[in-house]
């Protein structure tokens, strides 16, 4: 109890201090209160399926898919995610990924060819853009360049 009522009054002067506030920091938390604590780290990721069709795509080419935040890759193409495919579900590229709630993100697909390099799906100018929900799952259904 001693520990929190410690961290809490600091916490509140460092508050405080960085909002130019002067006056008592917080009064000794009740005993009948239950602690609250709500990090980022606590708020549950939203399972994104992202589906594209590329029915232009060979034997050798691959799909991803690549975006704005650090689980799309930030822009890096070797970071992207990647999607796959088979034989039955050509020309259907699927893949999954977890995004953080409420966020807003930019993304493509892009395809890597087997010689290394890339096609973006329509430049840096056009890019897809959804907000993603605060709970759930969020799925694409996609034809690549088709906006």
């Amino acid at each position: 109890m001693r520990s929190t009522h410690r961290a809490a009054v600091l916490a509140a002067g460092l508050i405080a201090g960085i909002l130019g506030v002067t006056g008592p920091a917080t009064a000794a938390p009740s005993a009948e209160a239950p602690a609250v604590s709500a990090s980022a780290a606590e708020v549950a990721p939203i399972a994104a399926s992202f589906n594209v069709v590329a029915d232009f795509t060979v034997w050798g080419q691959n799909v991803y898919v690549v975006g704005s935040i650090p689980e799309l890759g930030s822009w890096n193409p070797p970071a992207a995610v990647p999607l796959t495919t088979s034989g039955r579900a050509w020309p259907n590229w699927y893949g999954n990924v977890a995004l953080p709630p409420n966020t807003y993100i930019e993304f493509q697909y892009i395809v890597k060819n087997p010689d290394g390099s890339i096609r973006w799906e329509k430049g840096y100018q056009q890019n897809r853009t959804t907000i993603t929900p605060p709970t759930g799952t969020y799925i694409t259904h996609d034809t690549f360049g088709g906006y």
